[in-house]
């Protein structure tokens, strides 16, 4: 029926939804079933939001199809022990490997939404700066 890609474009299969009626449908379904409108919303607008707003174009089109449809199934994760769901206080690490190929990650998270059931996840997780415009206090 297309609950998985309320917000995927319809040529990625999805429904094409903007954010307004994507939040209605939810709304609509949480209504009836609780669970399932939180299971959506974890897989939609905290999952793979991020492939929708700022994926490259070959990520786009690698994984919002199997998403759209329910195939891969998406989890947010950036509650960790000690810090709970505040973003600036995580520990969390990620690092570019040494070939630049991918990223390692070190840290631990709790309660992660959709986990336990999905295929593709979304870490919140701190990088090095590397901008020289960016003050060393920031990070």
């Amino acid at each position: 029926m297309g609950a998985y890609g309320l917000m995927v474009p319809e040529e990625l299969s999805g429904v094409g939804l903007n954010n307004s009626s994507y939040a209605r449908m939810v709304e609509i379904i949480g209504k009836y079933d609780l669970g399932l409108g939180i299971h959506l919303g974890a897989h939609q607008s905290i999952g793979y939001k991020g492939i929708i707003l700022d994926g490259t174009e070959e990520q786009k089109q690698k994984y919002l199809p199997g998403l759209a449809t329910g195939e891969t199934l998406a989890a947010f994760a950036l509650t960790e022990p000690g810090s709970g769901s505040d973003a600036a206080s995580i520990k969390t690490r990620a690092t570019l490997s040494e070939d630049g190929k991918h990223w390692l990650l070190n840290g631990s998270k709790i309660w992660i939404s959709n986990g336990g059931q999905c295929q593709l996840y979304t870490v919140f997780a701190k990088t090095e700066v590397t901008d020289p415009k960016v003050s060393s206090a920031a990070v």
